[in-house]
């Protein structure tokens, strides 16, 4: 849980700044866009001067979060570093691991006396002035929610919508292991205050476009199991990307249909990016945790 030293460190952060530069990890998902425009908004609402910088593009199933709200701007050290500067604080949301920035790894750690970051996701040790970092939280957002409710604040109707599906997002619309009863009670909160559920699943999981739902057959026709059926794996090359013309698809849901093979507790999608490196994607179901394996491997 939040503890106190961490509101306090929150409280602290917010009577001393007045421009805000919100960051998040690279490709974003629902969880790191929808912590970034429920906290903008609130920011926003108190009169702060708020800007979203991200590595990557919003992917186009999140970016009705941002009707009427902060918009995110793609990282252009000639254009945001000298706002990176001028900055007062520095908020790194929905992660804790500086090399999860991409190209804005260098320029966010050069200021990390003025970087607070808010995660839920374990952490292998931060250069930052200030961290909440709370494992338990089923998302950032949960975070993000309860450090604005303790400081005062009370989300409108967008920044409710955009808390309520980062929090749905990472906890699979509730149905991964990661959901407890604190994001339950979050989300009945958030629901009072405007958040619009069916809304939020239909933009989320009714808009997917041609590239994505071909690379998406395309990877499940590479599926392949192991360990006595308990393994999925499958994955996405390069040339598969081009041939769908799937650039800059987010492929974070794609091991969710892997974990409904019957009998398969573990899934594991192999993703070739630009330059010959691989990102690895886990997830699990049941007891198991593979965050765990994922630390053992950095």
């Amino acid at each position: 849980m939040i503890t106190p030293r961490d509101f306090a460190a929150f409280q602290s952060v917010l009577a001393r700044a007045k421009l805000y530069v919100l960051v998040t990890h690279v490709n974003p998902d629902g969880d790191a866009i929808g912590s970034q425009v429920g906290l903008g908004r609130y920011l926003l609402s108190m009169g702060y001067e708020v800007r979203i910088v991200n590595q990557d593009e919003t992917p186009h199933d999140l970016r009705f979060l941002e009707f009427d709200g902060p918009f995110a701007e793609s990282y252009d050290a000639a254009r945001h570093d000298g706002l990176l500067d001028a900055a007062d604080v520095i908020v790194l949301v929905d992660n804790s691991a500086p090399d999860r920035l991409g190209r804005m790894e260098a320029p966010v750690r050069a200021r990390t006396a003025k970087t607070l970051c808010i995660d839920h996701h374990p952490t292998r040790g931060t250069p930052w002035a200030h961290n909440v970092i709370d494992t338990s939280a089923s998302a950032t957002a949960v975070l993000i929610y309860e450090l604005v409710r303790e400081v005062g604040g009370t989300p409108d109707r967008a920044a409710a919508e955009a808390l309520y599906a980062g929090l749905a997002t990472d906890t699979g619309f509730f149905r991964f292991n990661s959901t407890s009863p604190r994001a339950f009670r979050v989300a009945a909160e958030l629901l009072e205050a405007g958040a619009d559920p069916t809304r939020c699943y239909r933009e989320v999981y009714e808009r997917n476009t041609l590239a994505y739902t071909r690379l998406l057959g395309r990877a499940l026709a590479s599926v392949s199991l192991g360990e006595g059926g308990t393994v999925a794996s499958a994955g996405i090359t390069m040339g598969m990307i081009d041939a769908c013309g799937a650039t800059g698809v987010d492929t974070s849901e794609f091991t969710t249909p892997l974990l409904a093979i019957d009998g398969v507790r573990v899934a594991i999608l192999f993703r070739e990016l630009p330059g010959g490196k691989v990102k690895v994607s886990l997830r699990s179901k049941g007891e198991l945790d593979v965050s765990l394996m994922a630390a053992e491997f950095g």
